[in-house]
């Protein structure tokens, strides 16, 4: 069950929020958890929300008041549609959730000494828009990033799972057919590490910084962004592409990756946009297929979310013990660095 599963992350981590008050958000879909684990933890929570194109306010407070009976526990959680100079500056603890981003310096002028932003992510994922940072370095807000990869945390090991559903949702099959996984970042080894055993066989462009990080049973192709394909893998399923930042446009007509370079290395090109923007109306035009359609700039073509509640619970989780380490200037756990200050 769902509330078992957030008790025993709660565990795992030793999450410790008694006392504490919590600014988060209350979303759809798997992260309806963050304001119940919070308040699972001990912390008095505010659980901010915004009408979506994924839920109005009404839906989304229902469905995180029916978690919160699951649970079986008392949660303090107080559900707000405005985010008041009362409300923030109660907060210990703010979250870098989507509807209270960006935590911009009208937000951040009411926070009291002391308060402290986890981001729920990884240092080299942060992004300018998310928050004002020299704002909070000259308030005195402690920012930290999660360590993703902190043996209680994990979720870069869902990474695998992520491209193999990405794989099937385009109606394809890694079962005896070959992939190019392009890439210039961290997702690249763990995509790499799930993939290998189960397709024909994978051919990785990444940066040659990464090559010792990929397990052994890949062909590595070049160096990103380079774009050189043997024979082996001109015919491959699908390309397979994720490029940091997010929301930077990598494959167009004068971009880091030329669509022409694409067309001529691959005889039927078929690009699954894991993470990295493309110029959607170029490749139209060229007749490059890509899936999916359409993803929002500086977003991932799938999220975490898309594979069940385990990644997330892990990932919101981990985020939180980021924000009780911060009020106690600390930056590990059980002997291993889970918070990295920007």
């Amino acid at each position: 069950m769902l509330k078992d599963k957030l008790k025993r992350q709660i565990t795992d981590l030793e999450l410790d929020l008694k006392g504490r008050v919590v600014l988060t958000e209350a979303a759809s879909g798997a992260y309806i958890v963050t304001p119940v684990m919070a308040a699972m933890a001990g912390a008095k929570v505010y659980a901010y929300s915004r009408t979506t194109r994924y839920g109005t306010i009404d839906q989304v407070f229902s469905a995180t008041e029916k978690l919160m009976r699951e649970t079986g526990d008392d949660l303090n959680i107080h559900f707000v549609e405005e985010l008041s100079p009362e409300v923030i500056s109660q907060a210990d603890i703010i979250t870098n959730s989507g509807h209270l981003r960006p935590l911009d310096q009208e937000k951040l002028k009411y926070v009291k000494t002391g308060t402290v932003i986890p981001l729920m992510y990884e240092a080299w994922e942060w992004r300018a828009g998310d928050l004002d940072l020299n704002y909070c370095r000259q308030k005195g807000i402690l920012i930290g990033a999660t360590n993703e990869r902190h043996s209680d945390v994990d979720v870069f090991n869902y990474l695998g799972d992520m491209a193999l559903k990405m794989i099937f949702d385009a109606g394809l099959t890694p079962y005896r057919n070959k992939f190019v996984l392009i890439c210039n970042n961290d997702f690249g080894p763990f995509i790499a590490k799930t993939l290998t055993p189960v397709c024909e066989g994978l051919g990785i462009i990444d940066l040659l910084e990464n090559k010792s990080k990929y397990p052994d049973g890949i062909t590595w192709l070049s160096d990103f962004p380079e774009v050189n394909i043997n024979k082996e893998f001109r015919n491959c399923e699908a390309i397979i592409f994720t490029a940091y930042p997010f929301d930077n446009k990598w494959i167009g007509s004068g971009t880091d990756i030329d669509i022409n370079k694409i067309k001529s290395n691959f005889s039927n090109p078929f690009i699954l946009r894991f993470a990295g923007d493309i110029d959607e109306a170029e490749c139209l035009r060229n007749n490059l297929k890509f899936y999916p359609e359409h993803v929002y700039s500086g977003h991932m073509g799938i999220l975490p979310s898309e594979i069940g509640f385990d990644p997330i619970i892990r990932l919101q989780a981990g985020g939180l013990k980021v924000g009780e380490l911060l009020l106690q200037n600390k930056t590990e756990f059980r002997g291993i660095k889970l918070v990295d200050l920007l």
